[in-house]
């Protein structure tokens, strides 16, 4: 019987039996809150408003522009953040330059305005930004 074969298998072995560490995937965050704000009849929502103003000065990732307000409507938008213009073309570059997004949806009833964000664990920054932001705009409720 060969030894180096034998201990060549045990190690290997328990190489298969070690603990392997990998980084954990970004989930998606829905966070919520209600401000004491009303819009009037056939007016925007203020909170949405301030969503739209304070989303270019929120944190965002080195390599991304600043958080934009796209796709606005009445009780929605989305933010995003773009890739800085990349000059290779690689599939792990055209990965990594689609933009970054938060969702923000309202709905208001008897002057309180619920505000909800959806968006990946890594931006949880970015909207705690947001939401002290807003903290010091309007008065919270929940």
């Amino acid at each position: 019987m060969n030894i180096k074969p034998a201990s060549l298998l045990l190690l290997l072995l328990l190489a298969a039996c070690a603990p392997v560490t990998t980084a954990q995937a970004p989930t998606t965050v829905t966070t919520t809150a209600q401000y004491r704000a009303a819009a009037r009849a056939n007016e925007d929502s203020p909170v949405l408003a301030s969503v739209v103003s304070l989303a270019p000065a929120a944190p965002h990732a080195e390599g991304r522009q600043p958080w934009r307000a796209e796709e606005i409507q009445r009780n929605s938008l989305v933010l995003r953040s773009r890739a800085v213009v990349l000059n290779t073309r690689t599939f792990e570059s055209t990965l990594r330059s689609l933009p970054y997004e938060m969702v923000f949806n309202v709905i208001t009833a008897n002057n309180v305005t619920t505000l909800t964000a959806t968006y990946s664990s890594q931006h949880a920054n970015t909207a705690q930004y947001i939401f002290d932001q807003l903290d010091k705009r309007f008065q919270r409720v929940k």
